[in-house]
């Protein structure tokens, strides 16, 4: 090989690294974003795993769709919840997103008894 040919192996790399580019999306953020999601939910499957494994792989399904289910039910809250939603999510990791949705569901409840 001569001094300034390129090599086979830089051209591989250098197709690899077009590859690569070419499937990230054009947003930085919506990347952050994806991967964040791809992340949460196997924290979902993780967690349902641990937590109803023992019963099967029909109760892991169970789980696994009521908690994602509860997660983008989250998302479609009013602003004005929040706060509300920020502070029962914050656990999320040990209660589950079922149960930060019950959360959520009962201090808008409460909140919207004291106006009355």
């Amino acid at each position: 090989m001569r001094p300034g040919t390129p090599s086979n192996v830089g051209r591989s790399v250098l197709l690899c690294i077009l590859l690569a580019v070419a499937g990230l999306p054009a947003f930085p953020v919506l990347a952050a974003n994806d991967a964040k999601e791809e992340e949460l939910r196997a924290d979902i499957v993780y967690r349902c795993y641990n937590v109803v494994g023992e019963f099967g792989s029909e109760a892991v399904a169970a789980c696994v769709k009521g908690e994602l289910s509860a997660m983008q039910a989250l998302k479609e809250y009013p602003r004005e919840a929040g706060e509300i939603v920020q502070r029962c999510t914050r656990q999320v990791q040990i209660t589950g997103w079922e149960w930060a949705k019950s959360c959520v569901d009962k201090d808008i409840a409460a909140r919207d008894m004291k106006k009355d």
